[in-house]
């Protein structure tokens, strides 16, 4: 047999690979360029704007929002909804600007109940509104 343990060769000298130095090796080149790649979580440079840009209802682009006071009367820019389910969908498929945009964003006081604000975000919904936002105050 060649190379086995068994062999008959009296010199003593292993005919097997050593792989320990080649180990050593490659562990090394791994440890170096583990220290070497840049960190993935580096912060990377964005560009916020100084400050945010102001809309007001009468702005033909800006977007329509549906606010609700804290005594939960809901209103579409300037007009008042109503507080009927079914009337509230028709008026807001009556609102060409909200069916032309497809969007709109709802503002509701904090003392607003949540049921409230899910009912006239359920209503932009089944009149056609596919994507109904909430509007947040800059914090």
């Amino acid at each position: 047999m060649a190379g086995g343990a068994a062999s008959d060769d009296t010199s003593g000298a292993v005919a097997d690979i050593n792989v320990t130095p080649m180990v050593d090796v490659l562990l090394s080149l791994l440890i170096i360029f583990m220290v070497a790649t840049p960190q993935q979580n580096a912060q990377m440079p964005i560009n916020v704007p100084a400050e945010a840009p102001q809309q007001s209802p009468s702005d033909p682009d800006a977007m329509l929002l549906i606010s609700i006071d804290a005594a939960g009367k809901a209103k579409l820019g300037e007009a008042d909804l109503s507080d009927d389910y079914d009337a509230m969908v028709e008026q807001l498929k009556a609102n060409k600007k909200l069916q032309n945009d497809a969007r709109v964003a709802i503002d509701a006081d904090p003392k607003v109940s949540y049921g409230k604000v899910i009912r006239v975000m359920a209503a932009a919904h089944a009149s056609g509104v596919p994507s109904v936002g909430l509007a947040s105050d800059r914090l």
